[in-house]
């Protein structure tokens, strides 16, 4: 008897455990501080906080604020419509294959509800709206269907058209009015947690956090504004850890690409965690100490440094995997005589320095390489690599492959009376992909000041 009971009860725990829905988190938005902005996005229109309410301060067809972070499969969202207005949640699949948007239309005025999908009114009821205050509006959604309710009304049922993909985002919308929102509240399963991970197996994923942060960081690098898109990066990281090795624990991509970008337009940046220590393990010196460089921060960059026997020959060889791209940093001693081309010419470099010795280079490359192009004339270049420097690219078609490209960009300095040459050497496109990369190298590319 006591084994029967045992079982039958843990049959029905089992049952129970089988069927439960699975875990969910509640956020919520008073708009009573102007930071809980940080949330949304504004696609159309003004919006600001202001006396306890989200104001639409504009007027336009479709001003839409739209929620930053994901929604899951199945979940809910309400509002509170202040005062007057024509308002709408909108509800979109959030993917370019399958850009389903489903609107629950709320028109106060004309005591409309509606729900609409693809220009289709799936349902459309009026509503009795109260005298005074906020109305209420209530969206419960699953992958077929959806339940809306106002007030303390019974909730109404729309079917979803056929679609196979759930809805990932969630705006507000202004209509042709210029509503107050109060109270927006939304429900959804909660995200699983990060997996952790094991060294040598890459970088972790993206975090929401970190996501909304490089999203905002980027609106705060176009206003041009980059110490506090830098803070932002910075404060949604989590402590500073390090491995075995004692390197920095790896970031994922997304936010060391961002990094990279601020470190490059504000060097001082480099200076300030979490950059200060990633810098300082990526750098790389020269076997005589004459030269120092920062390797890019994303994983598939390696460098060596040869011995150097003669002043004249390379100081640096690096390579990258993904893109596939070889530099090399090179260096002439000004003091030899130099002779490029089929046709050798002599070149002086005494006197012209990296300028004249970077020409005759630039034009021997080109003679190399039959159906070059130069796409980059040889000129001044935007980049000082410890003093004036002058750069130019070529392209031609790959000799073993003629349906594929080769690229090349090299850049010469004049530094205490030896030539500096650094070749970039690859496809158009990897060049293009791997362009953040390399003007991160060459902006953290020192010279010796001795």
């Amino acid at each position: 008897m006591l084994a029967r009971t045992l079982l039958a009860l843990a049959l029905a725990q089992a049952d129970t455990t089988a069927h439960a829905p699975p875990p969910s988190e509640t956020l919520r938005y008073k708009f009573d501080a102007a930071s809980e902005l940080d949330d949304f996005d504004a696609i159309a229109g003004s919006w600001t906080i202001s006396t306890g309410n989200l104001w639409c301060t504009s007027k336009g067809a479709r001003e839409e604020l739209r929620w930053r972070r994901d929604l899951s499969a199945a979940g809910s969202a309400s509002v509170k419509l202040v005062g007057a207005g024509r308002v709408a949640l909108a509800l979109s699949t959030g993917k370019a294959d399958s850009p389903q948007e489903l609107l629950v239309r709320l028109d106060r005025g004309e005591q409309r509800i509606a729900v609409e999908c693809g220009g289709k009114v799936l349902l459309e009821r009026p509503f009795e709206p109260p005298a005074s205050g906020p109305i209420a509006l209530a969206v419960d959604w699953t992958l077929d269907h959806v339940l809306v309710r106002v007030g303390d009304d019974e909730p109404l049922r729309a079917d979803r058209p056929a679609c196979d993909a759930p809805f990932a985002r969630l705006a507000l919308l202004s209509m042709k009015s210029q509503p107050r929102f109060d109270d927006l509240v939304v429900v959804r399963e909660t995200p699983a947690p990060r997996p952790e991970t094991a060294p040598g197996e890459g970088p972790p994923p993206l975090g929401e956090d970190q996501r909304i942060a490089i999203e905002r960081a980027s609106k705060r690098i176009e206003a041009g504004d980059l110490d506090a898109a830098f803070e932002l990066v910075a404060k949604s990281l989590p402590p500073a850890a390090t491995g075995n090795d004692g390197a920095p624990a790896p970031l994922p991509e997304p936010v060391v690409v961002i990094l990279e970008r601020l470190g490059t337009l504000k060097p001082a940046l480099k200076a300030k965690p979490p950059l200060k220590e990633r810098v300082a393990a990526a750098t790389v010196a020269a076997k005589d100490g004459s030269a120092t460089l920062v390797l890019p921060l994303r994983s598939g960059w390696s460098a060596t440094a040869p011995e150097i026997r003669r002043i004249d020959g390379p100081v640096f060889t690096l390579k990258c995997d993904a893109p596939k791209l070889e530099v090399e940093v090179y260096r002439y001693d000004q003091k030899l005589k130099y002779w490029f081309g089929r046709d050798p010419k002599i070149v002086y470099s005494t006197g012209g320095g990296g300028p004249t010795l970077g020409r005759a280079r630039a034009d021997d490359e080109k003679d190399q390489h039959p159906q070059s192009t130069l796409t980059r004339p040889f000129e001044k270049s935007k980049v000082e690599l410890g003093g004036p420097t002058y750069e130019y690219e070529l392209a031609w078609p790959d000799p073993e492959d003629p349906g594929r490209t080769r690229a090349l960009r090299e850049l010469f300095t004049l530094h205490r009376g030896d030539t500096w040459r650094v070749t970039i050497a690859g496809s158009p496109l990897d060049l293009d992909l791997a362009r953040d990369d390399v003007e991160w190298l060459l902006s953290g590319f020192e010279l010796a000041k001795d």
